[in-house]
């Protein structure tokens, strides 16, 4: 007989992973006590149907006392995303028994930013340790961090998707710790439109803020200088080599 999987078996594992899996052979379904069993094997096969990816073997398969067998799986970074059936099987005292579970091979996530920014709200606060600013204008801030990141950017070369977004994981957490910087210098200036800097002065609540002549009337929002100092070292600004890029 073959015992189909409970949802206590459900297991998902990501291309180039490891999942372990652990099957104790019953006297019977649900009794859990133990039986020995020899010969087993394993099988793997997608759950749409088609041709085994593994097995069946006793390849791999341990087992401490003949009625609980552990096989761990690693699938191939290139295999297809989906889910696929584990059957053990082997012959106990009444015959042959085996069980199936279910292993769902999950898509790895995109590395590429969302089109037209570079920094998720989690990794901001990751970043940057801000847990408290509302989402809302976490998320306003890191579309114009964006921006100000990609003007700054202008001249600098490196591999894009069909979004423009970049592709290579290195360029991707530079210009994304490079984005947290510059909006948590943004959220702390609270200029959002850029309006303030039009004015030598304002005045908030009896708070009276005076800028310099050189924070005045700028036609874009400023570089953050710790956003500056990550695309400085890294060589995508100005006055250092354009290396990796």
């Amino acid at each position: 007989m073959t015992i189909p999987f409970g949802a206590d078996l459900y297991q998902a594992v990501s291309p180039g992973g490891t999942v372990t899996l652990t099957q104790m052979f019953e006297t019977f379904t649900g009794s859990q006590l133990p039986q020995a069993v020899s010969g087993v094997t394993v099988t793997i096969t997608p759950g749409a149907g088609g041709a085994a990816v593994v097995g069946p073997t006793s390849a791999g398969l341990v087992s401490a006392d003949e009625s609980t067998y552990t096989y761990v799986w690693n699938p191939a970074p290139t295999i297809a995303p989906g889910d696929y059936l584990v059957l053990l099987s082997g012959t106990g005292a009444n015959g042959p028994v085996s069980y199936t579970q279910a292993v769902t091979v999950a898509a790895p996530p995109s590395l590429a930013p969302a089109p037209g920014q570079y920094a998720s709200v989690a990794q901001f606060r990751h970043e940057i340790g801000d847990e408290w600013t509302p989402e809302i204008r976490v998320q306003r801030a890191l579309k114009r961090a964006s921006e100000t990141i990609d003007r700054n950017l202008i001249g600098a070369r490196y591999v894009v998707d069909a979004n423009g977004m970049p592709t290579d994981p290195g360029i991707i957490n530079i210009l994304m710790r490079a984005t947290a910087a510059q909006c948590a210098f943004d959220l702390a200036n609270n200029d959002p439109d850029h309006v303030k800097s039009q004015y030598a002065s304002t005045s908030v609540g009896g708070i009276s803020a005076t800028r310099t002549l050189s924070a005045q009337g700028q036609a874009f929002p400023p570089l953050a200088p710790n956003a500056a100092q990550i695309l400085h070292t890294v060589g995508a600004l100005p006055g250092a080599p354009l290396l990796g890029w």
